[in-house]
Formats: C-alpha cells, structure tokens, sequence
C-alpha cells in the first residue's frame, strides 16, 4: 500500500489521527515518524508538527474484509467458515462448509457476484487497485476441469464432424480455457461470437488451418493478415478470440 502522511501537533496525536483516519488498530498500521516536533518558544513561537507516513499492514485488510464477509453470510449457513489471504495486489478469500451449494448459484454465478462486491469493497479501503479473488470450497479448479473436459470433447466433435461446433455461453475466464485448449489441436481454430451474458466459444475445423485464428472479423494465418482483407476495412463484429 502506499505511504499516507500524517501532520499533527505531536507524534501520538498524529498516530492518534492515524487510527481514526482508518478505523484500524495501531499494530495493523506501519508507523514511520518522519519529524517528532517540537512546541517552539514558550509552547507558541517556531514550533514544529510532527510528520509520520502510515502504510496499511496486509492484517488491516483481513480484518476488514473479514467483517465485511461475516455480515453477509451471516444469512447462509451458520457453519460457513472462510479464509482470507493476501499476497502482493492480491486477496484470496476460500468459503468453506457443508451446504454451500447457495454460494456457487448456476454456472458459477452466485460466486462471480461475492467476487464482484468484495472487489469493490476492498479497493474502497485501499488507495492502490487490488485484485481479488473468491472461491467457494474447490469451485474453481473444479469447474476449471469441467470446462478443459467439455472443451476437449467438443474439439473432438468438431473433427469428427469437419464442421463447426458451439458451446454454451461461460464467462471470459472460462472462453479463455476453452481457446487454450483448441490451441492445442491441429486443424481447429476457435473464436467467440455474442455480447454477453449470452457470449459463446466457437470451435471450427479448418483442414487448411496451421495457426488461424479469427478477430474481429479479419482472419490470421502464422501471424499474417489474408490478403483478402488486408486492404479493406472490416465490418463491425462481435466475434473475437475472447
């Protein structure tokens, strides 16, 4: 986090400042005094304040992440436990419990959604922008897993049937694995068609396609544009690789 300076007539009352500033403990601040002060002539005259620099400490934002979370599963199970842990930009927060099931919601949605308003909630705290991400048990790396199983399945259905295939609408993480895992067949290309919510991976055989790939309706061949479209503006699409 950055440093914030602090000016106050004393060091214990910028420190003082500094607590109430952040609504935080003292040992969840790191506290550098820069100028102690002094009261000049008789208390009034060439005095100077004091200066620290306040940097908020990773436990500062557990915490109050952590209260801030607590207030809202407080109307799911009782016996949901959580994990807060930060590294560098990044809060990781794991929801654990028995019926948790409410918390993922379809397809991930319910999820997506603590993600999003803890998102906001932290980079309200801080004064540099933090990522966070929230699981719920296992969710992720298992749906990680069911998104490379389908997306395998349909690249070999797309084969066999020398044709185009469509999966359902995901999320861009999600679209990303996909095109991750068609990179890796010969004679596949994929790209994604649809404005979301409703935006979809669309995986097509291509005999001629060594690495080709579609965006934003122009076609790329080993890093080269066709040469059929390379001198003309294409139109608007809403298809892209993401």
């Amino acid at each position: 986090m950055k440093l914030n300076t602090i000016k106050a007539p004393s060091v214990e009352e910028a420190v003082r400042t500094a607590i109430s500033k952040y609504n935080a403990y003292e040992d969840e601040l790191n506290i550098k005094v820069v100028e102690k002060g002094s009261k000049g002539f008789l208390g009034f005259f060439g005095g100077k304040e004091a200066v620290i620099e306040v940097q908020l400490l990773p436990s500062y934002f557990e915490r109050k992440i952590g209260e801030y979370l607590e207030g809202i599963l407080k109307h799911f199970d009782k016996d949901i436990i959580y994990d807060i842990a930060i590294e560098r930009k990044t809060i990781f927060v794991n929801i654990k419990g028995i019926e948790v099931s409410r918390l993922i919601g379809r397809h991930g949605k319910t999820v997506s959604a603590f993600q999003h308003i803890i998102g906001i909630y932290a980079n309200r705290l801080s004064d540099v922008k933090l990522n966070v991400s929230v699981d719920v048990g296992n969710y992720k790396e298992e749906r990680r897993q069911n998104v490379e199983s389908l997306a395998h399945k349909m690249a070999k259905l797309a084969i066999q049937k020398r044709s185009k295939v469509e999966l359902e609408p995901m999320f861009a993480k999600e679209r990303r694995i996909v095109h991750e895992v068609v990179s890796k067949y010969k004679n596949l290309r994929s790209y994604s068609v649809g404005l979301e919510p409703y935006r979809k991976v669309v995986i097509e055989f291509d005999s001629r396609r060594t690495n080709t790939y579609k965006n934003h309706g122009r076609r790329w061949t080993n890093g080269k544009q066709s040469k059929q479209n390379s001198h003309r503006k294409s139109p608007r699409s809403n298809t892209s690789k993401i």
